[in-house]
């Protein structure tokens, strides 16, 4: 579809000598013609960014794009940087599918070439609606395909082979993409920004400007579908692109970030919401565990596998209760210490250097941990149940750093201190006397 749109603007902009851009109803770019003349800042910034600074669109719906029914000029504004254009609206049967905007600033462009370019916009009205109704299909048949219900999964199966929705043969695979950080609208506006972005071909892999794939934007993740193979990684490959085009629209954000996971290929197309399920909780193991990369595949995953699928309630009741009793001494520095050492495989030498430590420094820390909860640091089965409570409080969202993972930078121990322990994790006072009694036995 998008090549079509490419060859009407690069025809329009040809016939009348005029750089054109065809944009979408909410002024994001989907195609533009070459530029052999002088453009404006706004027609170049809106190529690279492929979007319209905010104070830019509304100057031109205050010109009346919106409302615009025929071709209208848009004047020259020399302090804004803006040259004359002009302006056709994109209608389908009344409704608004976008705007062919033709740099024009000397309005040498006669009524019978202004003409054409309105007949021009009539196609790529058409062709944006048939391209919008293609991706409601594709999409509400997704939805169904990931439904728990599994009348709804095989009927969304059968309608996805008989209408041809998913070129190709053989196991399929599902990619999600989430932005982290954001607030649920704008969350969701992204996604669907990126998305649209895909479907038009910005950054695709050759999966998915093929058709071997199917998207879908949920409230705060990208779903893609995609059919894939033994060794291939095309996966992968696919979770990378769109993640890659999901942080170009998130924008350079302190607070926010983007992962991506994948699930494991699954040989009936009916049973793809397995894949989604397993790439959704990888998705979120890389939310809070930045150690294991932010494009990651639920079969890579190990040990998280097993706690990602446990239930918040069963997470909080099985955290071992010397882990609680260090998250509640309220130092963030002893927590962070033993949490290095531990994801170094208790490598002094390692942590000392990731912590930015002296060894001396390192082993008084470990040292007040042992005595504080009475674990035996050299003893593989205390070490194994306190490593898998950092990462099981971690997924539960019951860790005093949730900021802070070991793997994600060499960043220094100085993290401050301070009461650390949310009021759900407090221990209650039967389990700090049964391991007083432990320690007081072990000292006799």
């Amino acid at each position: 579809m998008s090549s079509e749109l490419q060859d009407i603007v690069d025809d329009l902009a040809q016939r009348l000598d005029a750089p054109t851009v065809l944009e979408d109803h909410e002024e994001r770019m989907v195609v533009y013609s070459s530029h052999s003349q002088p453009i404006d800042e706004v027609r170049r910034d809106s190529i690279l960014r492929r979007a319209t600074r905010h104070e830019v669109m509304t100057w031109f719906r205050e010109q009346g794009i919106l409302e615009a029914r025929e071709p209208l000029r848009i004047p020259r504004q020399p302090g804004e940087g803006i040259l004359g254009r002009l302006c056709v609206p994109v209608r389908h049967r009344g409704f608004l599918m976008g705007w062919l905007f033709l740099i024009d600033d000397d309005q040498r462009l006669t009524d019978t070439e202004v003409a054409v370019a309105h007949r021009a916009a009539g196609h790529a009205a058409l062709l944006l609606y048939e391209e919008q109704l293609a991706a409601r299909l594709a999409s509400g048949a997704l939805s169904h395909l990931l439904s728990p219900a599994e009348d709804l999964r095989e009927e969304a199966a059968a309608q996805i082979a008989d209408q041809g929705l998913l070129s190709g043969r053989g196991p399929v695979a599902i990619a999600v993409a989430q932005p982290l950080g954001l607030d649920e609208r704008m969350a969701r506006q992204r996604v669907s920004e990126a998305l649209r972005d895909v479907a038009r071909g910005v950054g695709s892999h050759r999966s998915l400007a093929s058709g071997q794939a199917l998207q879908l934007a949920c409230t705060d993740h990208a779903v893609v579908l995609v059919r894939t193979g033994p060794g291939e990684g095309v996966a992968e490959q696919v979770a990378d692109a769109v993640a890659a085009v999901l942080r170009c629209r998130v924008g350079d954000t302190r607070e926010a970030r983007v992962v991506a996971a994948v699930g494991d290929p699954q040989a009936r197309l009916a049973d793809a919401h397995l894949s989604y399920r397993q790439a959704r909780l990888a998705a979120k193991v890389a939310g809070v565990v930045p150690s294991v990369g932010e494009v990651v595949h639920w079969r890579d995953l190990g040990v998280f596998r097993t706690l990602a699928m446990l239930p918040e309630s069963a997470a909080e009741s099985s955290l071992d209760p010397r882990v609680s009793i260090l998250f509640a001494a309220g130092s963030a520095e002893l927590v962070t210490t033993l949490e290095v050492y531990l994801d170094l495989g208790c490598d002094a030498k390692a942590a000392s250097e990731r912590l930015h430590l002296h060894r001396a420094t390192l082993y008084y820390r470990l040292e007040k941990v042992a005595r504080l909860t009475d674990a035996n640091l050299r003893d593989g089965n205390d070490r194994l149940a306190l490593h898998l409570g950092f990462k099981l409080a971690r997924l539960a969202g019951l860790h005093p750093c949730p900021g802070w993972a070991s793997g994600a930078s060499d960043r220094s121990a100085d993290v401050g201190t301070g009461p650390l322990i949310p009021r759900q994790m407090q221990v209650p006072e039967t389990e700090r006397a049964a391991l007083g009694s432990s320690r007081a036995g072990r000292a006799q």
